[in-house]
């Protein structure tokens, strides 16, 4: 492999400052795309986190974690089609597994753990920002994340009242309708609404069974309160609720690339809830924070007609998927911290998680069919309990050696505990109990060092592990997974003017028993391994112009090179491309705002190529080519109203969001059944729109 050359000569503009760093791996300094105007997003270093604003939220048309793909150079979402569950996220290579295994990026809400990533919330709505957070995360949210973090930071209330309700209309008979508020209740009180309803009739040409229409609720409710002397406390609660219908699961090659037509009347219901609890009290020492955190989501069921319809064979047949899912989690962070930025500064945590997941499946039902007849029983149930309980301690220091260089050293060590129960009704060795422990040891140091006013440089070198675990979806001598190890280095500079900002880094992920799982082919169970190496090392450039006359330009751009080192169980995938990870990605977005508020913009989102490998390690074909997906909003401000007329994949591009290669879907060839090519999740087409809000 030639990495280490490139990489060498990637950093030898930077060769000279090794040893000066960056504040502490949990913000590397990168840039926020199109700034922050009109927030309060004072508490942030927007030199240290790539930061996503309202303003461009609402501009580039983000509604859900899958639109944040292309916007963050090495950020994926591998979008399943039902909300989070089945998502695979990942940043710089580093993600989970579709079953259950352990988060690479972990997802907070204003520092609140999400849980695992099927119970992310989807949908982003009523935010003030999106923050991104890159490289191993030990210490700045409480939980460990070991590939980075993104941050959904709500709209917090001001010194006076404000309301804003809005409403959108697009494509596809898709409404949206928002309602948020805030504002100071007495001299102590404040608090913060934000409520979502929204709905679909779905893009899929389903000529038997539901579209993938979707109705869903989403709202939160905080109440704030300073007492003035240095305590402050809020207590917060949000609901989601998700009635869906088919998943955008359709057959590759097809002349309509949206057709489906399928025996079952597919759905899925999704409810989720959780409550937090955050107080704050300064002292001579530093602030004493504790965050408390309940979280509850359930999906009862998801129904899925896995043939895909094989009615078109003449083969009367009915093969159905239901899976039923509950995660039940508690949260408990205890930390310290001094808030001087004249000294050199610290903070001790510590870090409490239980959480027990439920599942149910009956993963195949064959009916009416006398070609599987001779099969016996037509029936695969699954029944599963995994328990974790997690205990982690966090210690970081920062160093001022002089007014331009700061070193950071973050140390964290966690103790996990993991129990599966599991019974199969068509295999003894689907029936199990088995526990496992893992201890982690994460240490990083950065430097930071600032050459100009302008001009700064950073490095920063740190290990981290993935606890092991289990999966639901495999037999007994292939359920437990290794902790995986990951050591990464990270180097670059930023770059800022009065008018314009760029940043570039360069990274490398050395990784050893990387955790991987894939469809097992002629198998209801998955393929679940460990690889002894992996290695993901690239680019990544983010910049920013503000031009004259009101124009705003910004790129960005990640390039990511991820390789198989070293599969003793499956050999060929040596040499191949990492499952879900893309091999570039590319925005660029062009702005113009006029002084009679009127404004203007048009951007573009590429998604570079990406595979799904199977547990042959041979389906090549199984790849999602590289795709740009092209935007475009025109708005107009008027007192209090804005209006904004939007479209999206203005260019009708087809594209997956994500394959699953599980499922082969048979055709009929020469009196025979042969499987053909794996289906994707079909990702949306061209969508036209306006919306409409009032600020008050």
């Amino acid at each position: 492999m030639n990495y280490k050359n490139i990489l060498s000569i990637s950093f030898l503009p930077f060769a000279s400052i090794l040893g000066q760093t960056q504040q502490t791996n949990t913000d590397a300094p990168v840039l926020d795309e199109i700034g922050v105007k009109d927030t309060q997003l004072t508490s942030l270093d927007l030199s240290r986190a790539t930061i996503l604003s309202q303003d461009t939220l609402e501009t580039r048309q983000v509604h859900s974690l899958e639109d944040l793909n292309g916007l963050f150079p090495n950020l994926h979402v591998s979008g399943n089609g039902i909300k989070s569950f089945g998502d695979v996220i990942t940043m710089r290579g580093i993600g989970n597994t579709q079953f259950f295994g352990s988060p690479g990026v972990q997802m907070y809400i204003d520092g609140v753990p999400q849980g695992n990533v099927f119970s992310y919330g989807s949908d982003l709505y009523d935010l003030e920002a999106v923050e991104i957070l890159k490289g191993p995360q030990g210490s700045r949210f409480g939980k460990l994340a070991p590939g980075g973090a993104i941050n959904l930071i709500t709209k917090k209330p001001g010194e006076t009242q404000t309301s804003e309700v809005s409403a959108s209309y697009a494509t596809f008979n898709t409404q949206k309708y928002n309602i948020s508020s805030s504002g100071p209740m007495d001299d102590q009180f404040s608090y913060s609404l934000g409520v979502q309803r929204s709905l679909s009739d779905g893009y899929l040409n389903n000529t038997s069974g539901r579209d993938n229409d979707s109705e869903t609720w989403n709202g939160r409710l905080s109440f704030h309160w300073d007492g003035g002397t240095g305590t402050k406390a809020t207590l917060g609660a949000s609901f989601a609720s998700h009635e869906l219908g088919a998943q955008p699961l359709v057959r590759r090659n097809q002349a309509d690339f949206y057709a489906r037509s399928v025996d079952e009347d597919e759905f899925t219901k999704i409810d989720q809830n959780q409550q937090f609890l955050k107080l704050e009290h300064e002292t001579e020492l530093g602030t004493i924070t504790s965050v408390t955190s309940r979280n509850d989501w359930d999906m009862n069921p998801n129904v899925l007609d896995g043939d895909l319809s094989l009615a078109a064979t003449g083969m009367p047949r009915t093969l159905k998927t239901t899976i039923s899912q509950n995660l039940s989690e508690w949260t408990q962070l205890f930390s310290i911290s001094n808030q001087d930025i004249n000294s050199n500064q610290w903070s001790l945590g510590l870090f409490f998680e239980d959480s027990e997941i439920l599942g149910d499946s009956t993963r195949l039902v064959l009916e009416d069919n006398p070609f599987f007849a001779g099969f016996g029983a037509d029936e695969n149930k699954t029944t599963s309990s995994i328990e974790s309980h997690t205990l982690g301690g966090f210690i970081t220091y920062s160093k001022n050696f002089s007014d331009k260089t700061i070193a950071s050293f973050n140390l964290r060590i966690d103790s996990f505990k993991k129990d599966i129960a599991r019974k199969n009704s068509s295999s003894s060795d689907g029936n199990y109990t088995l526990s496992k422990s893992f201890e982690i040891f994460s240490p990083t140091i950065s430097i930071e060092h600032k050459i100009s006013d302008n001009f700064s440089t950073f490095a920063t070198i740190g290990y981290t592990e993935k606890p092991g675990g289990f999966s639901a979806f495999t037999n007994k001598e292939q359920s437990a997974f290794e902790t995986e190890e990951i050591t990464s280095y990270e180097i670059g500079f930023h770059l800022s003017e009065k008018s314009w900002n760029f940043g570039i880094r360069g990274f490398l992920n050395d990784i050893k028993n990387f955790q991987f799982e894939q469809p097992a082919i002629g198998s209801s169970n998955y393929y679940l391994e460990n690889a002894e190496e992996a290695s993901v090392y690239g680019l990544e450039i983010e910049s920013l112009w503000n031009l004259s006359g009101g124009w705003t330009f910004a790129a960005s751009y990640g390039l990511t090179d991820s390789e198989f080192e070293k599969v003793s169980t499956l050999p060929a995938l040596v040499g191949k491309q990492l499952t879900f990870v893309p091999d570039h990605s590319l925005s660029l977005v062009l702005g113009h705002e006029l002084d009679n508020g009127l404004s203007y913009q048009v951007g573009s989102r590429t998604t570079g190529k990406t595979f799904f490998w199977d547990n042959t390690g041979g389906n090549t074909k199984d790849v999602i080519d590289s795709y740009t997906l092209l935007e475009a909003q025109i708005g107009y401000t008027f007192n209090d109203w804005e209006f904004n007329l939007f479209g999206t994949n203005l260019t009708d591009e087809k594209y997956y969001t994500s394959l699953v290669s599980s499922l082969k879907p048979l055709t009929s060839t020469n009196g025979g059944l042969t499987p053909g090519p794996a289906p994707g999740v079909a990702g949306s087409p061209r969508a036209i729109g306006l919306s409409i809000s009032k600020e008050f």
